[in-house]
């Protein structure tokens, strides 16, 4: 087994060391939110910079902290490691950061004296901390406690203000379902030890199991009992259906800042753990299985009983959630509940990736999982701005907005057409990739492309509605209050800049709008970087 260098945390250090120093500030009574917003944008620009750079993004491959020959090694080689550095891995640290990087930017538009900052943007830096250590997980039960130190963050910071009890009651809600989900994913990974002996994902990775005695009873059995705990564990994560209902009521009741982060952000660590432990240990691996020798003489083949591959559960795991997703969306009257159920739907594209299981499928499904970062967390930070205008909750609240605030509406519509996978723009650039994938694989693949683009012209219902309120219908001319930074009932700052949006929120939200288009004419730079990081996943099995 090859050593890691110390350097491989880097980006880890700088957001550790980010969260550190405002909890540090806070404690000596220096409170601005806007220092605080700073220094996390900062820790995470940092961090997001070294990535690239062991990405070796060419204008930033002079920075690289990890040895060439330290990345992708054959999972062969990790032996007991419990981390490894793959491209793969690489490339969800950059999108769990370029997320938190959106949502630190725009946070920074809140009320400036508002109590809770260093709470936010800290817990914010210990979430994403946890979701780039998930990356570079090789055990499982690290993996597992990575997603736990996003997960506890993330509960914290639904309720963070304490003074709303709608997100109160949000954040209790994900409190209890993510304690459900972290039981449910660690008695599967203890079933697996059972029966492994180990919860290297490089030795599960072999779907063979290695005894120095007969196989136990029951012992294919128990594993996929564990491997179905994980599923169910994990699929809370992933807001798969039918672990998808606590998604709706946290999504609506948390701020609109830490919502963006939810779904732009925190819900793809669970895809990134969907894929590495059943992409990697059952999917590829099997395929393979027959061709290997067993040293000991004692092995078998995991497959299950019914004869059903799990390529197939997955499968229809994706058509169902993608389904219900946008059905209950289409019977939504409020902006928040109309866009959770959309991030529900859209989880069941990505994971049309995993049931595919090719090296296009699992580029198109990383181009997706790219692309919503900037489409779903735009929208809900567009959604944060409208807010502080005093427009409702409700759909029809938002008459007239696109025409009383010009560069909000065209953002969010161009981030809504994105979602519904109009040309022209990067989600349709992901779904033609994801969906092209699937009818390559051929047989039954191809009703998944099927199913998605039936999905993708259900969804474009509910998405023209919000834009024919937002264009067509007539607006309400009440006045409406300018946003400040100033706490409410308070004579501090003035209003906010840019009509009351806030630098920081406009620079964030146009920077999601701009990649939209930008990545929509000219994918090519960050697809061909993902089919790269695809091929070399499957290499190293």
């Amino acid at each position: 087994m090859t050593a890691l260098p110390w350097t491989l945390f880097v980006p880890e250090l700088f957001l550790l060391g980010a969260a550190l120093l405002i909890f540090l500030l806070d404690s000596l009574g220096i409170r601005r939110l806007e220092l605080f917003g700073g220094l996390a944008s900062l820790g995470i620009g940092l961090a997001l910079v070294g990535v690239l750079a062991d990405l070796r993004f060419v204008p930033l491959a002079g920075f690289a902290t990890v040895p060439a020959g330290s990345v992708d090694l054959p999972w062969s080689t990790l032996g007991g490691s419990l981390v490894s550095v793959t491209s793969f891995g690489l490339v969800f640290q950059a999108i769990f950061l370029t997320s938190a990087l959106l949502v630190a930017m725009a946070s920074i538009s809140r009320p400036s004296d508002e109590k809770g900052a260093a709470i936010f943007f800290g817990l914010l830096l210990f979430a994403t901390l946890g979701m780039t250590l998930a990356a570079l997980a090789a055990d499982l039960i690290y993996l597992l406690l990575a997603i736990e130190v996003t997960g506890i963050s993330t509960y914290l910071l639904v309720g963070y203000t304490r003074r709303d009890a709608l997100g109160l009651e949000a954040a209790m809600k994900f409190y209890i379902i993510g304690a459900l989900s972290a039981a449910l994913s660690f008695f599967g990974a203890s079933l697996l030890f059972a029966v492994y002996g180990t919860t290297s994902l490089a030795t599960l990775g072999t779907a063979v199991f290695y005894f120095d005695r007969p196989p136990l009873f029951g012992a294919t059995s128990i594993a996929l009992v564990g491997y179905g705990f994980l599923i169910a564990g994990i699929g809370f994560k992933v807001t798969a259906v039918p672990f998808h209902a606590w998604a709706v009521d946290v999504y609506d009741g948390a701020p609109s800042d830490v919502s963006a982060f939810l779904a732009g952000g925190s819900k793809k660590v669970g895809l990134f753990a969907y894929f590495l432990v059943f992409l990697v240990p059952i999917l590829l691996a099997s395929r393979a299985a027959p061709a290997f020798l067993c040293p000991l003489g004692h092995c078998f083949v995991l497959t299950p009983p019914s004869g059903i591959p799990l390529q197939v559960l997955f499968g229809v795991l994706a058509v169902v959630t993608m389904t219900v997703g946008n059905v209950l969306a289409l019977m939504q009257t409020e902006m928040k509940r109309m866009l959770a159920y959309s991030s529900i739907s859209q989880a069941g594209y990505m994971l049309i990736g995993l049931a595919v299981a090719t090296s296009p499928a699992l580029a198109g499904a990383l181009l997706q999982i790219f692309a919503h970062i900037f489409m779903k967390a735009g929208a809900f930070l567009v959604v944060a701005a409208v807010a502080g205008f005093g427009i409702g909750r409700q759909i029809d609240d938002w008459k007239g907005v696109g025409l009383r605030h010009p560069l909000l509406g065209v953002s969010f519509a161009v981030m809504l057409l994105s979602l519904a996978g109009i040309p022209l723009t990067v989600g349709f650039v992901s779904k033609f990739v994801l969906f092209s994938a699937a009818v390559q694989a051929q047989g039954w693949f191809v009703w998944l492309a099927v199913a998605g683009l039936l999905n993708s012209a259900l969804s474009v219902f509910y998405y023209a509605r919000v834009l024919r309120v937002m264009y067509m219908e007539k607006p309400d001319m009440r006045s409406a209050p300018v946003p400040t930074g100033a706490v409410l009932g308070g004579s501090g700052p003035p209003p906010l800049a840019l009509g009351g949006i806030g630098y920081g929120r406009a620079v964030a939200i146009g920077l999601a709008t701009l990649a939209i288009l930008a990545f929509g004419v000219y994918p090519q730079p960050v697809l061909a970087g993902l089919q790269m990081a695809a091929n070399h996943l499957i290499q190293i099995l």
